[in-house]
């Protein structure tokens, strides 16, 4: 498997992530400093609970960050380990297309959808469920599974403007198939006859990419092709 990455993006983006982390324990411990016992008025109690709301929201912000960026393996790193056995007529783009990861196959481009939190994942009455995160871990900045259609249609609808703006029109852009990885184990699946988009685990993904494209391949992707939206997904974007 061919590998792109845009180490000038993860880079810079890890640091941000560890000026977050820095910033929103400083301002929580400026904001318990503030609510010592014995020192406290009136003023320092308002800006106390101020400094905490704000180390909270970084807190958050940070989570997010450090989760993608700072931490090892990152999520990114996770998927490519999965998928790294593939043959060389695959190239894996990270962070060096319009959307965070792609897997561009013989036969499509993946767009795979990461579950990154634990619970049970089900598909009933047309809607997306994920149940099983209790509100404290949500709280503490663990994700929840939202909504994969319109991660897949924000994805897509980046990827089509993509290739129209290198001058490939949509008849002639490759089929963009979603797939909602799940990355942990103790992640569960329930009802999913009717989902839109396959659900696989991680330990799966490569076996059923492999099998997708090897029985279902309808449009083979030429190496001309293969060149040609290559340079197309990073024109603009390994800055």
């Amino acid at each position: 498997m061919k590998l792109i990455v845009n180490q000038k993006l993860l880079d810079r983006n890890k640091k941000i992530s560890m000026g977050l982390f820095i910033a929103s324990l400083a301002v929580l411990g400026l904001g318990a400093y503030l609510a010592w016992p014995g020192q406290a008025d009136l003023n320092r109690t308002i800006y106390s609970w101020i400094a905490l709301m704000i180390g909270f929201i970084l807190t958050r912000f940070s989570v997010f960050y450090m989760s993608r960026y700072g931490q090892s393996p990152r999520y990114d790193e996770v998927l490519g380990s999965a998928l790294s056995k593939l043959r060389t007529e695959y190239t894996y783009f990270v962070y060096s297309s319009p959307v965070p990861m792609l897997l561009m196959g013989p036969c499509r481009l993946w767009l795979p959808i990461l579950v990154t939190s634990s619970g049970t994942i089900s598909f009933e009455d047309g809607k997306w469920k994920h149940t099983g995160v209790s509100a404290f871990r949500r709280f503490m900045g663990q994700e929840a599974l939202v909504d994969p259609e319109k991660d897949v249609t924000d994805a897509s609808l980046l990827l089509e403007k993509q290739f129209a703006s290198q001058g490939i029109p949509l008849e002639q852009q490759p089929e963009i198939q979603p797939v909602v990885v799940t990355l942990l184990k103790n992640t569960k699946t329930g009802e999913l006859k009717e989902a839109p988009y396959p659900v696989v685990s991680i330990v799966d993904l490569k076996r059923f990419i492999r099998k997708q494209d090897r029985e279902n391949c309808l449009s083979p992707i030429s190496a001309e092709e293969t060149e040609k939206i290559t340079t197309a997904l990073t024109a603009g974007i390994m800055k």
